[in-house]
């Protein structure tokens, strides 16, 4: 009998070992990218693999075990997990979620380690918006992969058409509308709109504050949220002046379509810009730029060439006096509840290396100054993307992110569709906010 059981438990073993069970430490590595999910996903998990073989060719003892989470569920999950006892060891993680992961504190504070790094390190990495955002009250809860910014596209040969010189392309809020203005146009004489000079997003999700509501109000001097007294404070004179500006595009100067106020920031944005019913698009993000190579509107520049060029299209800072767009990025943490801290450092550190970042799909553009110094960088389209990068913001340090976002959209999209008074409308939103959420 004993020998039967015996017998047993070895078997059990040695299929629990085949599947790196049996007590075999490993390193859990929580992450956004489902192989299934069409070739971005797959992309980018070809990536990480690339990463796991790397580090487990260091660290033969310490295989990695991946476990998969919903992109937009992650934060959360980490949050969820950490109050349930349920441990990780490296999660992804957004710079937008911070403050909240402060507060509920299921993230090691990195900084002991980072300390350790040398200023020529520190320096390749801290220059981005992210780096700062990605720490809270002097605690480092993450380190940046990438930078997501985003800025304006064009069609070139549209600008042409319309008598609009592509190589100067508008440099204020005025010039934008005047260009927009231009470009829209009824290209068959029926009466009816087919291309629209200008596509912004003003919808129910969270794009409309990230990358509308925000820049315009930064641009007249205002700001969203002011952390010393908790309080939301978008409802002041520069936030009427952006709810009306977005309006006036719809329904004054109609050079934004009215289906800007519907669907996500996908379907207004990216795929109307691709069908050629925008000639200009705000809030186009660097995550969109290889569908631009595979059209061939531009060349050589996803993934950068020295000879990269573009065609089709063109690119410039968003014209608001602050230049600044919404900068955000995919970070990397170390969970509180990980038995094994500073494997899971050297596991972010491998992910860290030039030659991973440079390649990682879901980067944007370079997080490390280093390699902007390269040749394939040196053209107009970089230089660009570079300019917004620099001059990008993170959103507000609030906990309370997500509803603030929800807060603003509600605003707008009462404005916009229901022509309510934008001053009155924001203030009622604000307070509803601040009465809910503001700490004594």
């Amino acid at each position: 009998m004993l020998k039967r059981r015996f017998l047993a438990v070895a078997i059990v073993c040695i299929l629990l070992l085949s599947i790196g069970g049996c007590g075999r430490k490993k390193l859990r590595v929580a992450h956004i990218y489902e192989p299934l999910a069409g070739p971005a996903h797959r992309l980018n998990f070809r990536w990480l693999k690339g990463v796991i073989r790397q580090y487990e060719k260091q660290h033969p003892n310490l295989p990695v075990r991946l476990e998969q989470i919903q992109w937009d569920k992650i934060d959360a999950k980490a949050i969820s997990d950490y109050r349930a006892g349920v441990r990780h060891d490296v999660v992804m993680t957004s710079p937008q979620f911070m403050p909240q992961h402060f507060e509920e504190g299921d993230l090691l504070d990195l900084t002991p380690y980072v300390s350790k790094w040398s200023s020529e390190k520190l320096d390749d990495l801290s220059w981005s918006p992210s780096w700062r955002k990605c720490e809270q009250n002097g605690v480092r809860l993450a380190i940046p992969t990438g930078v997501h910014t985003r800025l304006v596209v064009f069609r070139r040969d549209m600008f042409e058409r319309a008598g609009l010189d592509p190589e100067n392309p508008p440099k204020n809020l005025d010039e934008l509308v005047e260009a927009a203005k231009k470009l829209t146009r009824d290209t068959d004489g029926d009466g009816k709109t087919d291309v629209w000079g200008l596509g912004l997003y003003i919808g129910p999700l969270r794009a409309t504050i990230e990358l509308y509501f925000a820049p315009l109000l930064w641009h007249f001097g205002g700001e969203l949220y002011d952390k010393k007294s908790n309080l939301a404070i978008f409802a002041s004179d520069p936030g009427v002046k952006a709810v009306r500006f977005l309006d006036d595009c719809i329904h004054k100067h109609r050079i934004t379509p009215p289906w800007a106020c519907s669907g996500t920031y996908d379907d207004v944005i990216q795929q109307p810009f691709l069908e050629g019913k925008v000639a200009m698009a705000w809030g186009w993000g660097n995550y969109w730029n290889k569908v631009l190579e595979e059209k061939g509107w531009i060349k050589g520049l996803v993934p950068p060439t020295a000879q990269g060029r573009e065609i089709k299209v063109g690119v410039f800072v968003t014209p608001t006096e602050t230049k600044a767009q919404f900068t955000n990025c995919w970070a990397i943490s170390i969970h509180k509840l990980s038995k094994q801290p500073q494997e899971a450092f050297s596991f972010i550190e491998t992910v860290l290396e030039a030659k991973n970042l440079e390649v990682y799909p879901d980067a944007g553009v370079p997080v490390l100054k280093s390699i902007w110094a390269k040749k394939e960088y040196q053209n107009h389209w970089y230089r660009v993307w570079k300019e917004a990068a620099e001059a990008g913001r993170p959103m507000p340090s609030t906990p309370h992110y997500y509803d603030l976002a929800d807060t603003v959209a509600n605003a707008l999209q009462e404005v916009i569709l229901k022509h309510a008074d934008p001053a009155a409308t924001l203030k009622r939103h604000q307070d509803e906010f601040n009465d809910r959420y503001a700490r004594p």
